[in-house]
C-alpha cells in the first residue's frame, strides 16, 4: 500500500514536541516528523542524550533504524559491533538486532534518528513524559543549523 500527504508538513527548532519515555530516561527525543501528522510510515527525531545517558537495550520487529551522529561523541553497540560515535557517524541498525547507544563524552550527545516504519515508536515517545529543549539544547542546535 503507497503512502501519501495531501499537503506539506514542516515545522523549526521551536516546534518540535520534546518528550522522555519514562521518568529515569537518560534520552529525550525532539520529534521532528512521526505518525501523528500524517499516514507516515517512518519516524525521525533528535535524540539528545545527558552526559554518561544511554538508551536500554532495544531491538525492533520491522523497522529499520538510522542513528546519524550531530554533536558529541558515544559509542553504539549492534549486535556483537562495538562502534564509536563521533559528529558525521552514523549507524544503521536492521530489524530484530539488539542494539544500544551511549553518550561517552563530556557534552550531550544530539543524534538524528530514523526509523522505518515507525512501529508506533513515535506514539511510545508521545505517551510518555512532556519534556523541552533547554538553552543548552536550542544554542547547540542552532550552531549546527547555521
Amino acid at each position: 500500500m503507497t503512502q501519501t500527504i495531501d499537503k506539506p508538513i514542516f515545522g523549526g527548532l521551536e516546534d518540535y514536541p520534546v518528550y522522555k519515555i519514562s521518568e529515569k530516561d537518560s534520552n529525550k527525543f525532539a520529534l521532528i516528523c512521526d505518525s501523528t501528522q500524517a499516514p507516515l510510515p517512518f519516524m525521525m527525531c533528535i535524540e539528545i542524550f545527558d552526559v554518561d545517558g544511554a538508551t536500554p537495550v532495544n531491538e525492533h520487529q520491522q523497522a529499520i533504524e538510522h542513528f546519524y551522529v550531530l554533536f558529541g561523541k558515544g559509542k553504539a553497540r549492534i549486535g556483537d559491533t562495538d562502534i564509536d560515535l563521533a559528529p558525521g557517524a552514523h549507524v544503521l541498525v536492521p530489524p530484530q538486532t539488539a542494539h544500544v547507544v551511549q553518550n561517552t563524552g563530556s557534552t550531550r550527545l544530539y543524534v538524528l534518528t530514523t526509523m522505518i516504519p515507525d512501529e508506533d515508536f513515535s506514539n511510545l515517545i508521545l505517551r510518555g513524559i512532556p519534556d523541552v529543549l533547554d538553552e543548552e539544547d536550542k544554542e547547540i542546535l542552532r550552531h549546527l543549523l547555521k
